[in-house]
């Protein structure tokens, strides 16, 4: 076994191709992959750190983590078995890696895995993660088919500013009551970093963040962002408050939605959705967002993790209350 080294900013093109790299899948075919993440890293709050066990151009272990606003983490590893990658050598890494992570007082990490990557989920069980959800990735053109923008008298839009912030923060926690997105992690962050991880996803833009009111009443929040490595809009979160759930809601902000990208010139719109909520699902094929990915999401939660008093809960990608 190699001694551990500190990963470098020299080394992150190498580190994020195996990192990011599927199974089977040739290192080489990624490369437009690794540029734009690394595009992400440089323009975003994020910061990085990782391990890497033998040389750099033929490691037998690598290990990255996302060290995310809302104090969460995000850890990639490869799979054990290929490249070089040893499954002894990964599963020390790795374990080495979420002990530094639990110094930084973190809530909690998760990982994100191709379904496919049978060997990577089993290394990630063995250092103590657990599955969370399976998360479809939903994509559609943002102007076919066309979907009419919401009427100026349908409803009352408020942007989100330092004094909407206390009212933002409430929508979203109403939306989160009775939750069929990822419900594992409720009461595990306070609200106020759960918006400091909303903020991160993708370039943050206040214009992006909406309230929906109807007849006066807040009705749901809309929190679009611009992704840094394609012409497009993801959806962070949306949510209805559960009393005007199932009343066309989520319709109208997913409407809204395609109307802000129309502004924006984003030419599609993005969503990921807990593949077990089927109302959403249901929602989002009436709106012709297809399944573009799938990748199974798993949480790692260290004993000593802070508590919260207040809480909601939040996943590394979005999901949806409708």
């Amino acid at each position: 076994m190699y001694q551990l080294e500190t990963l470098s900013p020299a080394d992150l093109p190498a580190t994020l191709a195996i990192v990011l790299a599927t199974p089977g899948s040739d290192i080489r075919s990624g490369q437009r992959q690794v540029t734009g993440f690394c595009t992400y890293l440089t323009q975003s709050p994020v910061q990085w750190e990782g391990l890497r066990s033998g040389p750099r151009d033929a490691p037998s272990a690598v290990y990255f983590a996302l060290l995310l606003p809302g104090r969460t983490a995000i850890v990639m590893v490869p799979s054990p078995g290929e490249r070089g990658i040893e499954p002894a050598d990964q599963l020390h890494a790795t374990q080495v890696g979420l002990a530094r992570l639990g110094e930084r007082g973190l809530h909690y990490a998760q990982a994100l895995v191709d379904p496919a990557a049978a060997a990577q989920s089993a290394l990630l069980e063995q250092a103590g993660f657990r599955p969370l959800a399976p998360l479809d990735y939903l994509e559609r053109d943002a102007v076919h088919p066309w979907v009419e923008p919401p009427a100026p008298d349908e409803a009352e839009w408020l942007d989100y500013e330092a004094r909407t912030h206390r009212e933002f923060a409430a929508v979203v926690l109403a939306t989160y009551q009775d939750s069929l997105d990822c419900p594992e992690l409720t009461g595990l962050r306070p609200i106020d970093d759960i918006l400091a991880g909303h903020k991160a996803s993708g370039r943050f833009d206040p214009r992006l963040w909406e309230l929906v009111r109807l007849e006066g009443r807040a009705a749901g929040c809309l929190l679009l962002a611009r992704l840094t490595h394609a012409p497009m809009l993801e959806v962070v979160y949306m949510g209805v408050v559960p009393e005007l759930r199932r009343r066309g809601v989520g319709g109208l902000l997913l409407r809204r939605a395609l109307a802000q990208c129309r502004t924006a010139g984003a030419r599609r719109l993005t969503v990921v959705v807990d593949h077990r909520n089927e109302p959403a699902r249901r929602l989002y094929g009436r709106f012709a967002l297809a399944p573009a990915a799938r990748r199974n999401a798993y949480i790692y939660r260290w004993k000593r993790g802070p508590t919260c008093v207040t809480g909601a809960r939040h996943p590394a990608h979005p999901v949806d209350n409708l």
